[in-house]
């Protein structure tokens, strides 16, 4: 007779016998020891507006060149993509990161405490490459003093105004300071660089209209070329009109045709 095997009863009973029997006595973990665990990675995250498709204009860049890169046949360096838009997600590595303690922490610069987050950080790049303290842009605004910024500058200053809504925000955050100077300079400390120049703005009156004064001066010489220039062009387009001898010609050959 054939011998009974105690072990088929820890089997699946919703998969094959044969099958299982089979797979029995082969090797585990194997294959799981010959490859190396890969890390886990992700994209980072790109901050920007989308757009929607519907609202592209045929003749705008987005739409001619829609459909023409085709990503199996793009030749590009993986690995560098990869170090440059990927972002390790292995615990071990998470753990180094968060290996510096309290120390570490206190470090940090704390999270946007009153206006929108990515609002914030886009206020903070514009604002990094400035390398300007708060209070002399604002001075500079006040003071409506040119020189300092271009035209491209200013409007990205000017973008990261306080509105209203964030004014009242910011104004209630630092209540608590007002009679304070220490308590102060610690609310401020937890503001994120947008925050503390949208709270220096806050003491320039009609900042708006001043960064527009500002920008008319910058760019009143060049848009006074552009308007000469083009004042040139027509000109004269108009005194060759005028000492056109063919147009001439023509005009009188027409004016012959007509009265005959």
């Amino acid at each position: 007779g054939t011998k009974e095997d105690p072990s088929i009863m820890d089997l699946d009973p919703e998969k094959s016998l044969a099958f299982q029997m089979a797979n029995k006595n082969r090797p585990t973990g194997s294959r799981a020891a010959r490859k190396k665990a890969k890390k886990k990675v992700r994209r980072k995250k790109i901050y920007w507006t989308p757009i929607d498709p519907s609202k592209l204009h045929e003749e705008s860049i987005w739409s001619q060149i829609k459909g023409s890169v085709n990503m199996d046949k793009l030749k590009y360096d993986q690995k560098e993509f990869e170090n440059l838009f990927t972002e390790s997600t292995n615990p071990a590595d998470k753990k180094k990161k968060a290996g510096g303690g309290e120390a570490q922490a206190s470090k940090q610069k704390k999270s946007v405490q009153v206006i929108d987050g990515k609002r914030g950080m886009n206020g903070g790049i514009i604002l990094a490459r400035l390398k300007m303290e708060y209070s002399k842009i604002a001075e500079i605004v006040d003071e409506m003093i040119t020189g300092q910024f271009d035209s491209t500058q200013l409007k990205a200053l000017k973008e990261f105004l306080p509105t209203d809504e964030e004014r009242q925000g910011l104004e209630m955050y630092l209540k608590k300071g007002k009679k304070d100077e220490k308590v102060m300079a610690e609310l401020m400390a937890d503001l994120s660089n947008c925050e503390k120049y949208m709270v220096a703005m806050m003491k320039v009156k009609q900042p708006e209209g001043k960064f527009d004064a500002i920008l008319f001066k910058v760019s009143f010489q060049q848009r006074l070329e552009e308007i000469v220039d083009g004042i040139t062009i027509l000109k004269k387009a108009c005194d060759e009109v005028r000492s056109s001898e063919r147009l001439r010609k023509l005009m009188a050959m027409i004016l012959t045709l007509v009265n005959h």
